[in-house]
């Protein structure tokens, strides 16, 4: 034993001979691989300090406990349940043990100003930070400065890459919504590039199969290299079943082997952090007027036509589907990239009556997120508010960082602003909007991921009001919209349900 902790000493206590040893994150891992329990050096030495006052949920300190001890692994918790002050606090205990000097946190452009700088500085304001944004000069003349955290975009790495390859005091990288680099293109082998040989790397998300099983091959090239799966097409072959040649389905026990592939791994609920008032789902039927319905119709027709000949792709397939609900919420892509209106007056009542509900109620400070998949409507959309002189504001993917991070605060923190019109793939990840309590869906998105994120916008801690998120439907094809959304989140719940049972009982096998 002596020779095995360096470090450690020799007394004697009431005739007893002992042994020992400094309560370090290296003596606790040891100690636990000799299977002798130890509670980590975090739990025990650490005052989770928090300018805003928050104390620490235990599931907090049980992913700290992971992320500080596994050096590489996955945070899978719910959606709100604050994965990113438990990584700050992660860091800042190895910051303080000198086991890290710096940390490089790559989110969504989104998150970077309004979720990750405001949360470092709710936590611990004396920490350098520097928010990697703008031209290429500044990011590099930012990088180049002394820094406890540097926080960058997942596309913002490419610009620093090189610069970044030779910062190997960086020790600590977290990829929040590591799902990001679930597919094989140049930003996945460029974040596996950079990450090898740090310290610790985390990767974190609550939606780690939003499509399908194989979008954890992905996740564990990045953060687990060493223990990944050693080639896709046989991770695919484990996981999924090819029913034709261009169709494959999940396993059955798809679900296991993927929490299985996802270890080290923390995943808690969001009801395991606090009690919240219930939310539920509806949905809005809402006629097309003749104009949609004829259009409708002639597109639906032409895909049967294009089936019936054989000659319809996924290519093909896919345009068609887009223009179908594009009919369906009533502004419409032509040629040139000309958008053609319909006479979707029906769903714009629909939406107004909603709105006006919400807003006009006797608790004035409700207000309303309403999201749209197509950029045509969303402009649509804000001008219907701004005609009926709705307090509102919009988020498009040509909305500066800066400004984001400005709309969010004032709908957040202050009564401005009554309704937030926003593409969803603009907020879906790590922002608290619940000063909302309502979600309109003006037309279904086709991604798992940015429809469950962009319902969490508002259920997360602090909300204290029922939530409602509304669907509005007019067509068929908006409701197998949303069904297929349904059927994939069944395998994702799967894979998660069973890695938090892998959780509660400790067992990361």
């Amino acid at each position: 034993m002596p020779q095995l902790f360096p470090h450690g000493k020799r007394f004697t206590y009431e005739g007893q001979d002992l042994f020992v040893v400094p309560h370090g994150i290296d003596e606790t891992r040891l100690l636990r691989n000799l299977q002798l329990p130890c509670p980590s050096p975090i739990e025990e030495h650490y005052d989770f300090p928090s300018a805003d006052g928050h104390r620490p949920f235990h599931t907090q300190v049980v992913t700290c406990e992971l992320m500080t001890m596994a050096g590489r692994c996955y945070v899978l918790n719910d959606m709100g349940t604050g994965k990113t002050k438990s990584a700050i606090w992660s860091f800042d205990f190895l910051r303080r043990s000198n086991v890290a000097k710096r940390m490089l946190v790559i989110a969504p452009l989104s998150t970077l100003q309004f979720t990750w700088a405001r949360e470092i500085l709710n936590t611990i304001p004396d920490m350098k930070v520097a928010v990697l944004t703008g031209s290429a000069e500044r990011r590099l003349r930012l990088l180049a400065q002394d820094h406890d955290i540097y926080i960058i975009n997942h596309d913002g790495l490419q610009v620093i890459a090189k610069a970044l390859d030779k910062r190997t005091d960086i020790e600590v990288f977290c990829f929040d919504e590591v799902a990001a680099y679930r597919n094989k293109n140049d930003r996945s082998k460029l974040a596996r590039f950079l990450s090898k040989g740090r310290k610790y790397v985390w990767g974190m998300t609550g939606s780690p199969t939003p499509n399908s099983p194989v979008d954890a091959y992905g996740l564990a090239r990045l953060v687990t290299p060493d223990t990944a799966p050693t080639s896709f097409n046989l991770f695919r072959l484990e996981t999924m079943l090819n029913v034709n040649q261009f169709k494959w389905v999940p396993k059955k026990t798809a679900a296991e082997t993927v929490a299985k592939t996802l270890q080290p791994a923390v995943r808690f609920h969001l009801e395991d952090v606090v009690e919240l008032p219930p939310m539920i789902d509806r949905e809005v039927r809402v006629p097309m007027g003749q104009r949609q319905a004829a259009t409708y119709k002639m597109l639906k027709d032409h895909a049967a036509a294009l089936l019936k000949e054989g000659t319809i792709t996924a290519a093909n397939g896919g345009v068609v589907f887009s223009k179908l609900l594009q009919t369906s919420i009533g502004w419409v892509y032509g040629d040139g990239g000309k958008t053609f209106e319909l006479d979707n007056g029906a769903r714009i009542k629909a939406l107004l009556d909603i709105i006006e509900s919400v807003i006009d109620s006797t608790d004035d400070r409700r207000k309303v997120i309403v999201f749209s998949p197509f950029i045509s409507a969303m402009q649509g959309v804000a001008k219907v508010l701004a005609r009926e002189k709705i307090d509102h504001a919009t988020i498009a993917g040509e909305t500066p960082p800066s400004h984001r991070a400005e709309v969010f605060a004032a709908f957040q923190d202050t009564n401005r602003y009554k309704v937030l019109n926003a593409h969803p793939e603009c907020m879906s990840h790590g922002i608290t909007l619940t000063a909302a309590d309502t979600i309109i869906w003006f037309g279904p998105t086709t991604k798992l991921e940015h429809f469950e994120q962009a319902n969490r916008r508002i259920r997360r801690v602090g909300q204290t009001r029922k939530q409602q998120v509304i669907r509005m439907v007019s067509s068929e094809v908006e409701r197998l919209a949303y069904r297929r959304l349904a059927q994939r989140a069944d395998l994702q719940d799967n894979v998660l349900d069973l890695i938090a049972e892998l959780t509660q009982t400790g067992d990361d096998a």
